[in-house]
């Protein structure tokens, strides 16, 4: 309410029909909501913020909130995050979602509840929370907060993730065993169907004459 420039007293306790609501001052909320107040709280906030923005006598698209607040956004440092998209699993609320047509990191503010579950997740502490109330309109769809360039696989050139991630995978194994040799290091950069094809198109043909027989 402060945030919007109301002022004097908005809220009284009515005990009985015959009690009186305080006067409104002339900076308090003038106009009568239209809606019900739902079982759902998170839902019930969302129209009395509406209400509140539409006829506030200072309006503001963004208030700052105390830490620990429910509502807020979350800052991503797009120079650590590898789109790993760790947090979309762990977001409880769908606040935070992935794009399944483009490497994609999307964020719906007015869904999150700032539980810091995302912040924790993250592998690469590319997160932090910033607790704020965005009462415009875009708060409530998805908005994209970090994006990557496509991965394709070189042998197919279907496209396999975001970039940094493969490019991160990659770096991680190259020193693994498993990949000593070139060609399975280079089989880190293909799909999974090129990695079969590629497997065992490079295995040498044996011919069963050549093998050992018992005497």
């Amino acid at each position: 309410l402060n945030g919007l420039g109301y002022q004097g007293e908005h809220f009284a306790l009515v005990r009985n029909l015959g009690t009186a609501f305080p006067r409104q001052s002339a900076l308090g909320v003038r106009a009568v909501a239209a809606f019900n107040l739902t079982n759902d709280k998170r839902t019930s906030l969302d129209m009395v913020f509406d209400h509140l923005a539409a006829h506030a006598p200072v309006p503001s698209a963004q208030i700052a909130l105390p830490v620990g607040a429910p509502y807020g956004a979350i800052a991503v440092n797009t120079d650590a995050c590898t789109m790993c998209l760790s947090c979309v699993g762990a977001c409880p609320e769908g606040a935070i979602l992935d794009n399944p047509e483009a490497p994609q990191l999307r964020f719906i503010e007015r869904k999150c509840v700032q539980c810091g579950l995302c912040v924790k997740t993250c592998p690469e502490s590319a997160i932090a929370l910033v607790p704020q109330l965005n009462l415009a309109e875009s708060a409530k769809k998805p908005q994209v907060i970090n994006e990557a360039k496509l991965f394709n696989c070189t042998r197919c050139g279907k496209g396999m993730g975001p970039e940094r991630m493969i490019q991160n995978m990659i770096s991680k194994l190259s020193g693994h065993s498993m990949f000593a040799s070139e060609d399975q290091k280079q089989r880190l950069s293909m799909c999974g169907d090129c990695r079969v094809v590629d497997l065992y198109s490079n295995e040498k043909t044996v011919d069963i004459r050549d093998l050992p027989r018992k005497s």
